[in-house]
């Protein structure tokens, strides 16, 4: 049996949705993402290729708004809170959910997608035809300038254990990022972004929980790479064609949730793609077997293409 708010809010909910509307300037289609930042960092994607097609109108739900500020393809950002006045003013809107994948919770494991994410997601909002798989953001040339720490600087962020949805089979290993921070550092300048409770980089331009998401994108677009795991920031630096050497480990296939542009170190053992989010009967082999050595020389590969233009893989839909 419904509960009396339910019954309330069957009730009221059309009548709120006129409300909103109106409140929001009567936005063609709303869109929300799968929850989490890089989810909704990835709705750019399907934001500019709407607007490709001339589509107007178009309004975000998220709890992340700066990611779309500036932005000339989201006409209207709808801050999303956990109060109960936000909760009302979303009701009765015709939310289009652009989440990309499910869960297993009996393994603890995500559901392996048949496609590229960024096209699953470009597929559920009605896209057809060729999409650039790539996510982006727009600063200002104030933010930009700000982003700019020192010659030749190089971002690395060394774990993701900080986000609400840490997965351990992601991580690398602590004293392998110092001992690649330290061999960076003859060459070049390390900038560490990430939480306060990530391991300090000793040698490094400490920027760890001293930024937000947007001056964090300003480091990556001065740098001459990135240098991570699978995550946020990973999406971010190709949001601002900054180049990346991504530590993928054996967990997913860097063709489905990847770049082309990026060096991606995809272990292709015999159990990956697991897509176990945390547990792992081989202790995490596929990370074991990438070396700071390779992810050195990958590192100089892509330093070597610094200030060329990155590129940019297409499909059809």
């Amino acid at each position: 049996m419904a509960s009396p708010a339910e019954i309330a809010g069957s009730i009221i909910s059309p009548f709120a949705g006129v409300v909103n509307r109106v409140r929001y300037g009567f936005p063609s289609r709303f869109f929300e993402g799968a929850g989490r930042i890089g989810d909704d960092l990835m709705c750019t994607t399907v934001f500019r290729e709407l607007r490709k097609r001339s589509k107007r109108s178009l309004a975000i739900v998220t709890r992340n708004p700066g990611l779309f500020e500036k932005s000339p393809d989201v006409d209207k950002i709808i801050r999303l809170t956990d109060s109960r006045f936000n909760r009302w003013g979303r009701a009765g809107l015709p939310l289009l959910s652009l989440a990309h994948s499910g869960y297993d919770a009996a393994r603890d494991a995500d559901l392996p997608p048949d496609e590229h994410i960024l096209i699953r997601m470009c597929r559920l909002a009605g896209v057809t035809g060729p999409v650039e798989l790539r996510p982006y953001i727009f600063l200002t040339p104030a933010e930009l300038a700000a982003g700019r720490l020192a010659e030749n600087q190089v971002a690395l962020q060394s774990t993701g254990l900080a986000s609400p949805l840490a997965l351990m089979n992601r991580e690398w290993y602590p004293q392998r990022f110092q001992e690649l921070c330290a061999q960076l550092r003859s060459d070049v300048r390390v900038v560490q972004v990430g939480s306060p409770s990530d391991m300090k980089l000793e040698g490094a331009i400490d920027l760890r929980g001293k930024t937000t998401l947007r001056q964090t994108a300003a480091v990556l677009a001065n740098s001459l790479i990135f240098i991570g795991l699978v995550g946020f920031v990973m999406h971010l630096a190709r949001a601002v064609d900054c180049r990346s050497v991504i530590i993928y480990g054996g967990r997913e296939k860097p063709s489905l949730t990847g770049y082309v542009a990026n060096k991606n170190l995809y272990t292709q053992v015999r159990c990956a793609p697991c897509w176990l989010r945390n547990a792992c009967e081989f202790n995490r082999k596929c990370m074991d077997m990438i070396t700071v050595d390779q992810v050195i020389a990958a590192a100089a590969d892509q330093i070597s293409r610094a200030g060329t233009l990155l590129e940019v893989q297409t499909a059809v839909i």
